[in-house]
């Protein structure tokens, strides 16, 4: 590689890396990038044991892209492998599960190839570990040639992949359209930085013509890049628990709201008082909330938490969001029955901290 040719990978490297810090807030602290002349690649493969007529290569355990400098799509190449693999290992916790497994000496064969087992992993977007592997490489490839101005070289790449590469990009293309960016990386395993709009971006798309009778959407929970995002959210749709690996939505119909929050079931009052409105009226919000600050405690109410910590088995057959809230719904009961009202389980949790 001449002079003038490294000279302008490093500036597409700089300009491609500035483009992911801001769009995604990620950046690369482990993987290098190791270009080889020809006669290099070719010695590189034979003592490795690589495919010689390969342009490109990441090894996870060594967080190493390895690349043939005399590609007419080295730009291409240089995205897919350093960026592409280098970024999913390092930041995507399907891909941070792979390195742990080849650096234990584990059978990441089983973990890339077989078909995923959704109840051990529900994060991902094929059916096979590879494919999310390889799928999010070509699909970043694409979007940081486009980013950097070389779409042509990324069409010459395309033009001569394999049709299942070429399927397994616009499958991941169209995974972006319907899920939005930000959802597309969260479902890939990668942290979470967000703003109120990316989630309800990302809501609604879920939703498409149900989210037109939602009244109110809440943000709870750690909110933490690695965590989950957890939703509370009341509406006149059916009441239902949605997960889908990253996204969790407990959402309550109005009446069943109504009802639960009369109760003062700590499940319901948690989020409303520990979250933060992030769509829906404000003022109709924090009326609500007042309301529920200042009502009655009944025996009613006492009863049902107590109740609703009895159906504990239950709950882990058929709702593991609420299991969470057993030890919550047993406290709540005992404090309503001081005729205290925690609302919230951080409340709880200082109270018999004591």
């Amino acid at each position: 590689m001449t002079k003038l040719k490294m000279s302008s990978l490093d500036s597409l490297l700089f300009e491609a890396s500035s483009f992911i810090s801001s769009e995604f807030d990620l950046q690369l602290q482990q993987s290098q990038l190791k270009p080889y002349s020809p006669e290099n690649w070719q010695h590189f493969c034979q003592v490795n044991g690589f495919d010689v007529n390969s342009v490109g290569l990441y090894v996870p355990a060594s967080y190493s892209a390895y690349v043939r400098t005399d590609s007419p799509v080295l730009i291409s190449n240089v995205f897919h492998e350093f960026f592409g693999h280098g970024l999913f290992c390092e930041h995507s916790q399907i891909g941070k599960q792979l390195v742990d497994i080849i650096q234990s000496n584990g059978d990441e064969g089983s973990f890339l190839f077989d078909e995923v087992n959704s109840q051990e992993q529900s994060l991902g977007l094929c059916k096979t570990n590879i494919d999310n592997y390889e799928g999010f490489a070509v699909w970043l490839e694409a979007l940081l040639c486009e980013e950097t101005d070389n779409v042509r070289i990324w069409q010459l790449k395309k033009d001569g992949l394999p049709e299942d590469y070429v399927s397994l990009f616009e499958f991941f293309h169209d995974a972006e359209l319907r899920l939005t960016r930000f959802g597309f990386m969260s479902q890939l395993g990668f942290p979470k930085f967000y703003d109120d709009n990316k989630v309800i971006d990302v809501v609604k798309k879920l939703y498409d013509s149900a989210f037109d009778n939602v009244d109110f959407v809440v943000l709870y929970g750690s909110q933490k890049p690695e965590s989950d995002i957890d939703l509370f959210v009341v509406s006149s749709n059916p009441s239902t628990n949605f997960f889908n690996g990253y996204l969790n939505i407990y959402e309550l119909n109005r009446e069943e709201f109504a009802q639960l929050s009369d109760n003062l079931d700590i499940g319901v009052t948690d989020p409303l008082f520990a979250g933060r409105l992030i769509y829906g009226d404000k003022n109709s919000f924090e009326q609500l909330k007042q309301k529920i600050s200042t009502q009655r405690i009944t025996q009613k109410a006492i009863d049902h938490n107590i109740t609703e910590a009895e159906k504990q088995n239950l709950f882990f057959e058929t709702d593991k969001r609420r299991i969470l809230y057993i030890g919550g719904f047993f406290q709540n009961a005992e404090q309503l029955g001081l005729g205290n009202k925690p609302l919230t389980l951080a409340t709880l949790e200082q109270i018999y901290s004591k």
